[in-house]
């Protein structure tokens, strides 16, 4: 009898060993967690579909403000397009068919003005737009044009971009566009331009690749001080 009960206790002192081993072992294994699923490359469709809705959501939260271009208020209804730091308009004064612009919606004159982000939305705004544009207006063309300053003909002070849909034989001569945008303005806005003289292509002397060169260098130590500070 106690040879019997000394090995019912050995077994359940056994028994007792191999549990705490096991839940010590568990403690040490990590906890496995389930392979996320890859995402898959998403197509130009749903690219366009989610940049859709994104402006739909920022057209309905924009509705509740008024949107300024420059000092002039801008009905909801000529705004087409909103992302979170831009938004897109039809012209009050087209040059050509599809003449738009594209602006930040932070009022502010200078493209140097705007921080990282909404430099990045703007240019990638104005994409989109272009890509909707050569749909509607079967172009492949594009006159995309900054104002930088008043004293670059910016009629006004609030960064925008033109977007111009360009076919064959749009304008007499190709660069008359130049001088129309050197003239364009949203309303009646005095202007003090000059004119900027641009000799013909003849009369326009070849600099030496020496003189480039050198010009070349000072831009080149410009941006590397630049990258540096």
């Amino acid at each position: 009898m106690h040879r019997s009960a000394g090995l019912i206790v050995a077994a359940a002192l056994q028994q007792s060993i191999f549990s705490r081993l096991s839940l010590a072992t568990a403690a040490f294994v990590p906890a496995s967690r389930p392979t996320p699923a890859r995402a898959l490359p998403r197509t130009r469709r749903e690219l366009q579909a989610a940049a859709e809705n994104k402006s739909a959501a920022a057209m309905e939260e924009g509705a509740c403000q008024q949107q300024l271009f420059g000092r002039f208020k801008i009905s909801p209804s000529q705004i087409f397009f909103r992302t979170k730091h831009s938004f897109a308009l039809v012209n009050l004064r087209p040059l050509v068919e599809g003449h738009v612009l594209v602006c930040s919606t932070r009022v502010t004159p200078l493209l140097s003005d705007l921080d990282p982000d909404e430099y990045i939305d703007l240019w990638m705004t104005v994409r989109s737009v272009q890509d909707a544009l050569k749909r509607q207006y079967k172009c492949h063309s594009f006159n995309v044009a900054v104002q930088d300053g008043r004293e670059a003909g910016q009629s006004v002070p609030h960064v925008h971009v033109h977007i111009l849909p360009r076919h064959d034989g749009d304008f007499e001569r190709n660069d008359d566009v130049y001088d129309e945008l050197e003239n364009w303005a949203p309303r009646d806005v005095p202007t003090t331009k000059k004119k900027l003289e641009v000799p013909e292509d003849d009369q326009r002397v070849d600099r030496t690749p020496d003189e480039m060169s050198a010009e070349a260098s000072i831009y080149r130590s410009l941006m590397n001080n630049e990258a540096e500070s």
